[in-house]
């Protein structure tokens, strides 16, 4: 698999599709004054060696992102293993393997459904799925008796934008959604604190490990000799300094058992002067070891 240079990446819609593309508009309801991220305590849904592993897509999803219309941008997908091929994940989408994604919000929480009506190319080797999206905008928690309400830091930050996970399956099967277990990640001194295994212990990941020596996502990332940390975890952090002088940022998208295997992944997005990246870490044989799952272009 390999990771571009995120400055080499330039993300245009084409004219073409903005002409062509039909999808209904997403329907959006924030209410009330903006919140931080809630806390997540144990992590939630199936634990550790629950079930077999998920054949699922990740993407980002934007209501406004792709001409104003919703879309998802597929990141990468699990089915037998991980792959961010584009031409893989495109066939996906474009067979209707893909037919519904879940959207999470900044709790962790489904903000909202989208289902997949097509694949759309919107510049040159750049394909997202096209549909329909209702519910909430991700950038939104759950404010009680007020609804969802707005995640002030995450709107400028991901512009708006929240990820999404969609069950690979035939394009005959019902539509349904994955059922995934979600958890948190904390700032602890200079390092990432999160259980990757569910074990009630946190791992620690320095910060300074994320990037390789060309300032792309490191292809591995170890955790610290300690375990263990005070700080509290919540499924989302922005605005984390990972390299300020020259302009890098860090902000966590999310941490979830995304293929159901007891073993958190998480999704960050690497913010660089002109450009943006997310990146999938998984831990496949050890919660002390992080491998890059994928590596796809942020909206």
């Amino acid at each position: 698999m390999g990771v571009a240079l995120p400055t080499d990446r330039v993300f245009r819609l084409g004219v073409a599709w903005l002409m062509t593309l039909v999808a209904c508009g997403p329907t959006i309801r924030p209410e009330g004054p903006g919140v931080t991220p809630e806390a997540v305590g144990r992590p939630t849904g199936p634990g550790p060696g629950a079930g077999a592993v998920n054949q699922v897509m990740l993407g980002q999803m934007c209501p406004q992102g792709a001409g104003g219309r919703p879309a998802v941008s597929p990141i990468a997908m699990r089915v037998i293993a991980w792959t961010d091929a584009s031409t893989d994940l495109a066939n996906a989408v474009e067979r209707g393997a893909v037919q519904r994604f879940a959207v999470y919000g900044t709790d962790g929480k489904t903000a909202g459904v989208f289902d997949t009506m097509g694949l759309a190319d919107i510049a040159p080797g750049v394909s997202v799925a096209s549909g329909a999206y209702v519910g909430a905008g991700p950038c939104t928690s759950d404010g009680g008796s007020a609804g969802r309400v707005d995640t002030p830091a995450c709107g400028p930050t991901a512009s708006g934008c929240g990820i999404a996970a969609g069950v690979v399956g035939r394009a005959d099967d019902p539509a349904e959604l994955p059922v995934i277990g979600v958890s948190g990640v904390c700032l602890q001194g200079d390092s990432l604190a999160v259980d990757i295994d569910s074990d009630g212990a946190l791992e620690l990941f320095a910060l300074e490990s994320l990037l390789d020596g060309d300032r792309s996502p490191a292809k591995e990332w170890s955790a610290r000799a300690e375990v263990g940390a005070e700080c509290t975890p919540s499924f989302t952090q922005f605005g984390i300094p990972l390299a300020p002088a020259v302009g890098i940022s860090l902000d966590v998208l999310g941490v979830l058992d995304l293929d159901s295997d007891g073993r958190m992944e998480i999704v960050v997005q690497l913010k660089f002067p002109t450009a943006k990246t997310i990146a999938i870490y998984a831990a496949p044989s050890s919660p002390q070891r992080l491998e890059l799952a994928g590596e796809g272009q942020a909206f």
